[in-house]
């Protein structure tokens, strides 16, 4: 089983089930209309958690541990709340951009 890469455009949501915070930032991206992939990391983390935990040092260049781990235009951003930052930052400069 091969490990799916980050899309590099948009957001990628690593996710696993229960995590509250995934569900969060899948909601938020959907509400504010923003391209997303979400990945379903149970199988990985079953079959592969190491394997998993390497794969996603080496894309992120950081060692992490807890979901979601958020990607945006292939480069990892973080969990939970720096996505909120991220997401705002996005909005704000799409915002700024429009205003004539």
């Amino acid at each position: 089983m091969e490990i799916k890469k980050p899309s590099n455009t948009g957001f990628t949501i690593y996710s696993k089930s229960g995590c509250i915070n995934c569900l969060k930032v899948k909601k938020m991206l959907q509400e504010k209309k923003l391209l997303y992939n979400y990945i379903d990391c149970d199988e990985y983390l079953i079959d592969k958690k190491e394997d998993f935990l390497l794969f996603i040092k080496e894309i992120s260049s950081k060692e992490v541990k807890t979901f979601p781990m958020v990607f945006n235009d292939g480069k990892y951003i973080g969990g939970f709340t720096e996505t909120i930052l991220c997401i705002d930052k996005l909005l704000l400069f799409s915002e700024e951009n429009l205003t004539f």
